[in-house]
Parts: structure tokens; sequence; C-alpha cells
């Protein structure tokens, strides 16, 4: 077992409430006002805060699977201390070998984000030119450019606060 596997455990998601909150997630998204008592039982199951608004639209950016899925893994996912420059680089080189892994990425990306309190990992990933503020998404990153963005971005937020 490689050092990342060791330290980092993806929680585990129950099926059966994926399943449910899938159904309900697909009944508000573009449904009517009276679909709002479906939120409030979503928010139950999930322990989420989410608005009716917060639905609206995610059959046009993903499916309510991998909706709930990531939600359900960001919500139970916890900082984690242990996360150095090396373990970010192993963290981006697994992420860049299976950017498929839906499920590894929503837990990838909540472990950096809560750790290093940086909020657009994924936009690193997919969108540097986001990430950077300069519209240069066709750069190819290495996973050691990335970890040391995160580093970066972290120490710079620490300087403003």
């Amino acid at each position: 077992m490689d050092s990342l596997s060791q330290n980092m455990m993806q929680p585990n998601i129950d099926a059966q409430v994926v399943e449910t909150l899938t159904k309900i997630s697909s009944t508000i998204d573009g449904g009517g006002r009276d679909a709002l008592p479906l939120v409030t039982e979503f928010n139950r199951i999930a322990d989420t805060d989410l608005t009716f608004e917060d639905f609206q639209g995610i059959s046009g950016s993903e499916d309510h699977e991998t909706f709930v899925r990531r939600l359900l893994i960001t919500n139970s996912t916890m900082a984690d201390p242990t996360l150095d420059r090396d373990k970010l680089v192993e963290i981006f080189e697994k992420v860049l070998a299976n950017v498929c892994d839906e499920d590894f990425l929503a837990y990838a990306f909540a472990s950096i984000e809560k750790t290093f309190g940086v909020s657009d990992v994924s936009e690193l990933v997919f969108w540097p030119g986001s990430f950077f503020g300069d519209g240069n998404d066709q750069r190819e990153l290495k996973p050691t450019e990335m970890a040391d963005a995160i580093l970066d971005r972290r120490e710079n937020q620490n300087k403003l606060r």
C-alpha cells in the first residue's frame, strides 16, 4: 500500500442513502415550488442546508447521483493535518491518472480545500486559467506545479489575514 493509500481514507457512502437522495434531487431539479417539502427531506437525510435553488440546473452540469455522491463525500471529509507538499503531489498524480474517478476527485478536492483553505482546487486541475485568473486553460500543469500552486495560494491568503 502506498503512503497515499495509507493516509487518505475516503468516507464510505451508504448506497441506499445515495439512491434515495438521487431520486429526491431528480424530482426537485426542474420541479416547481411544490417540491419544497422534498428539499426539507433531502436536507434531513443528507444533513445539509440546501435551498430549492441549489437543486435547479443540476442535470445541466452533472447527473443527480454524481451530485449526491459529491455532496455526501464533501460533507464527510475532514481536513487532514498530515497533508504536505509530497502528499499533495501524490494526490494530483492520482487525479491526473484517473480523472474519471469522481468519488476520488470529490474526496481529494474536499480534503485539499478543507486542509489548506483553497476553495477552487477543481479549477486548478481542469481550468487553470480560471484558478490563476489569466484565462489560459490550455496549459498542462504537472502535479508538482499543482501542489506548489495550492501552497502558494494558502500562503497568500494567510498574508491577507
